[in-house]
């Protein structure tokens, strides 16, 4: 038995000359991915050791201890002690992993690694002279002492790690935010920093800096992360803070993650307005105009934010089995907050609505307090099932196809309307204005006249009425058109084209000239094309700026083969879907790169063949789909090779295209390089596409290799 425990204890010895030799060099370590499995335990399994050592000190204080005839209990507490040494060595190497895959703060991480360390050594130290315990009682308790101090110390750095500076204290330094007054304060530290301090700051710390983004420090704010500044002045809608936010709540890239408090619908708005009015840290709140949209919207996450308690509730809590029932790619349902029997529903992607999905939630219709249907076609008939929703406090029906308010009469708890973007008038509002808890009503971008605004606001002045988001004496510039069948196009089937705005001009060009407000063609309907197509259009309206030009590559569904492989492994970390990733029709995000769309490449070459089965000759063109995202060393490939033959055995090469390299850092987008073919009848073909081998000079990561991503390969 003894040789067995020595085995042991020689194992435990080992993993400390590991953490030691990792505590110098685990920084140029580089992780296998069932490593990186194993890192993640890290968090699982911490807790352990921290309960074994609890038991042991209880085991080591018992009275009977002292006697040292008692034999059993001195087992006992041995082996608890082993399991102890044994689990923080363990939690120790699981946890120098993890450090390799994220993104923390260099001083709190070290600080937690070596008192990790440390720990490990003194429960491996303990372990060793626990049977001499006679001879060497104050050496034993000192070093039990020393133990308990470096355990608190650990678990510190480690909450910091995890959930912020300060956080065991912040509660009691909470209060010094409420000092701050309208006279001495930006909108920035009144309502923008709140937001983020809520939502943002325990990933994103000088301790723990989630995709190197440090939001604590408004220098290193504003200096960015590693997608470089994550907003820009005037175009919330083309800032990457505002794009993860409103990405699926399922998507690895969304922010807050899953799991998290989420922003309100009301936040994200500030957020986006703040950085539609420049992002200005310094201008305080009374510099705006009075009737400044971001000077409304402040102080009233102002008033928010100084009410002392969270809302309480009587009704119970809907069951976990429901609301994951309930939740789907296109029906988002949360708690409003930490144990808050209060339910949010927010609904995503119009083409995807399903009135089936509204329907469901009346298995909550108790728990729901905020709907967010936004730009879904939600029409009169679904209003009668949302008044079902009786403890409602807050609908957003923003740009819907409602008119008759008439079924919301019965929303006795509706604090919050808002019916931007639709057809409502001021009569249908007539049914909704006496709500006895209506607070605050959106309806700007509605033909509700000057002369029944003010009518309105005679008769109600303590509803806070927003009628014109962007009301100011400058004009205003619209956002961009966009795509509505966004991805790849199927056969006979035309560039649809959308627009947030109601009444607002769309004219594209497809010759990759820059469209004008005069000339070019208007779109009215869905524009018909035959193969790959660069389209650029703007939107234009009177009294409006127009809107910066919109630029998307517009991909048509090509001829399908009869089988394709890939004959080269892209690299681990951007499989893919394998070369399903290639012909499913699926387009990427050229700034989030971890999609299944994607394919990524680095110490390969790309290379995949296709097999049609048969001689064909109607390939007049071969289009490849690639990322560009200079920040991230994506750059399009080095140079492509194409091979054609009537087998995979003896093909040959038949075109060699070279592509010209970025000259300087450059916005993220998906491009295409698009091969035209001369008349040939062929059965197999295959691509290599070479990655750049060498960044160039100007590039931050200079003379290293270049990734090549790819998504999608079309033959038409």
């Amino acid at each position: 038995m003894s040789g067995t425990r020595n085995i042991f204890i020689n194992l435990i010895f080992g993993f400390q000359v590991l953490l030691t030799f990792l505590l110098w060099v685990g920084d140029k370590v580089k992780l296998p991915v069932w490593l990186q499995v194993v890192g993640r335990l890290h968090p699982l399994i911490l807790h352990l050791p921290i309960g074994l050592a609890v038991v042991f000190f209880i085991l080591l204080l018992l009275p009977k201890l002292n006697d040292f005839e008692n034999e059993s209990l001195r087992k006992i507490t041995f082996i608890v002690l082993f399991l102890t040494s044994f689990t923080a060595s363990l939690t120790a190497l699981c946890g120098f992993l993890l450090s390799l895959q994220g993104d923390y703060g260099a001083d709190s991480l070290i600080q937690h690694k070596v008192s990790g360390t440390i720990l490990s050594w003194l429960c491996y130290l303990m372990l060793i002279s626990y049977n001499n315990l006679r001879e060497r009682r104050t050496i034993f308790f000192g070093l039990t002492s020393l133990m308990v101090l470096t355990l608190f110390f650990s678990g510190h750095t480690g909450a910091t790690l995890t959930h912020g500076e300060n956080f065991v204290f912040e509660p009691l330094t909470r209060e010094a935010k409420f000092f701050l007054t309208t006279e001495n304060s930006s909108v920035y530290q009144l309502a923008v920093q709140p937001i983020l301090e809520k939502k943002c700051y325990s990933c994103h710390n000088e301790s723990k800096a989630k995709g190197k983004l440090v939001m604590t420090s408004v220098e290193q704010f504003m200096k960015g992360g590693k997608h470089g500044k994550e907003w820009v002045e005037g175009k919330s809608q083309e800032s990457y803070l505002i794009k993860v936010i409103h990405l699926p709540l399922t998507h690895d890239q969304h922010m807050p993650p899953d799991g998290k408090a989420q922003l309100t619908e009301k936040e994200i708005h500030l957020l986006e307005t703040w950085i539609h009015a420049g992002a200005n840290f310094e201008k305080k709140l009374i510099e705006f105009q009075i009737t400044d949209s971001l000077r409304i919207m402040a102080s009233a996450m102002l008033r928010k934010n100084e009410k002392a308690d969270e809302k309480k509730y009587s009704f119970k809590p809907a069951s976990e089995e429901v609301i994951e029932k309930l939740n789907s790619p296109f029906c988002s349902l949360f708690s409003l907050y930490e144990n808050s029997p209060a339910l949010r529903a927010d609904f995503f992607v119009q083409q995807a609505f399903n009135v089936k999905n509204l329907e469901d939630l009346k298995e909550v219709e108790d728990q729901l307090v905020e709907l967010n249907l936004s730009h879904m076609p939600v029409t009169d008939k679904e209003l009668s099932m949302i008044s079902k929703f009786k403890n409602l406090e807050k609908l957003n029906l923003n740009f819907t196809k409602i008119t008759d308010l008439k079924s919301l009469k019965s929303l006795v708890h509706l604090i919050s309307l808002s019916l931007s973007g639709t057809q409502v008038s001021a009569q249908s509002l007539k049914e909704v204005l006496p709500l006895p808890e209506l607070k605050e009503l959106f309806i700007w971008n509605t033909s509700i006249s000057d002369m029944d605004q003010q009518a309105i606001h005679q008769q109600y002045p303590n509803l806070n009425i927003v009628w014109n988001l962007f009301r100011d004496d400058r004009p205003i510039k619209l956002s961009k058109p966009g795509l509505a069948n966004d991805g790849v196009l199927k056969k006979n089937e035309g560039i649809v084209l959308k627009h947030v705005m109601p009444g607002v001009t769309i004219r594209y060009t497809l010759d990759g000239a820059n469209p004008d407000s005069v000339t070019d063609q208007v779109y009215k309907a869905p524009i018909p094309v035959e193969s790959t197509t660069i389209l650029k259009a703007c939107a234009y309206k009177d009294g409006w700026l127009q809107s910066d030009r919109y630029e998307v590559i517009c991909f048509v569904e090509g001829y399908k083969t009869k089988n394709a492989e890939l004959l080269a492994k892209p690299d681990p970390q951007y499989p893919g879907e394998g070369v399903k990733s290639l012909m499913d029709g699926r387009k990427g995000y050229a700034d989030l790169l971890k999609e299944p769309s994607w394919l990524g490449f680095k110490e390969n070459a790309f290379v995949a063949g296709f097999d049609f089965g048969k001689e064909v000759s109607f390939v007049k063109e071969i289009t490849i789909s690639y990322g560009r995202n200079t920040a991230s060393s994506v750059f399009p490939p080095a140079e492509v090779e194409l091979w054609a033959g009537n087998t995979k055995q003896t093909v040959n090469l038949i075109k060699t295209v070279k592509v010209p390299r970025p000259k300087s850092n450059e916005p993220a987008k998906v491009d295409a390089l698009v091969i035209p073919l001369t008349a040939a009848k062929y059965t197999y073909y295959k691509i290599i596409a070479k990655p750049v081998s060498k960044l160039p000079t100007w590039h931050s990561s200079k003379g290293q290799k270049g990734w090549f991503f790819v998504d999608e390969v079309f033959f038409n």
